[in-house]
């Protein structure tokens, strides 16, 4: 039996995120943003069940703000190692307990896969920011959150109020701190709720951010590690 739960976040899950909780997302089109990997044999874990597929698709910002919580304050092999498995069993709604008991090359490129969105979205380090008077992004698929429908976010240079929010997240410096910042940044500065900017596709997210940040920083601030 394969087992499949919902994978869309209500707006109390996202809004609860500083504790984490177990989300569900339904999939989107197969436009390259989804990938289904066939378990052959399936994967049968004691008490847990029997799984044949993984139905991975784009993480949102709360689905990759619960890994960076996982990694904790200091960064180890081990703690990204602990926020991938998170990633991928929390996108594909299949229990860590039976994600552990994957194959190690299924668990990479399931790892790949899910971390290539934000990845391929990023600025890199050696790419001029984008210093536009104004950006607007489009939503194809827009996002419902506190009761709106959000599908299309403008965006423009912040403001010294603005730009302190992420002085203030520097000064912890975990990958936590810094995704907050940014979430709180582009919340303030395009002035959509939290819940739909923790809504947004993680690559739309980091293109957001990117911009908003490419005014003080030259250079990326966050990102899978």
């Amino acid at each position: 039996m394969t087992h499949h739960r919902r994978t869309q976040p209500t707006d109390e899950e996202v809004l609860a995120v500083v504790i984490p909780v177990e989300d569900d997302a339904a999939p989107e089109d197969d436009d390259g943003r989804t990938l289904v990997i066939d378990l052959d044999p399936p994967l049968e874990v004691r008490k847990v069940g029997t799984f044949e597929e993984l139905h991975l698709h784009e993480p949102n910002v709360f689905q990759t703000l619960c890994a960076a919580q996982a990694m904790g304050r200091t960064l180890t092999p081990e703690s990204v190692y602990n926020s991938q498995i998170g990633l991928v069993a929390r996108i594909s709604g299949v229990p860590e307990r039976a994600v552990i008991e994957l194959r190690s090359t299924i668990l990479d490129r399931a790892v790949a896969f899910v971390s290539s969105f934000e990845e391929g979205a990023r600025r890199k380090p050696d790419e001029e920011p984008d210093f536009s008077p104004s950006v607007t992004l489009l939503f194809p698929d827009p996002i419902e959150a506190a009761g709106r429908t959000f599908g299309d976010m403008t965006l423009r240079e912040p403001t010294v109020r603005e730009r302190r929010i992420m002085k203030a997240a520097e000064a912890k410096g975990t990958p936590e701190a810094l995704l907050q910042a940014e979430i709180a940044l582009v919340e303030a500065v395009s002035e959509w709720p939290k819940a739909a900017v923790l809504k947004m596709p993680i690559s739309k997210f980091a293109r957001a951010a990117d911009y908003l940040t490419g005014f003080f920083y030259s250079g990326r601030t966050t990102g899978n590690a």
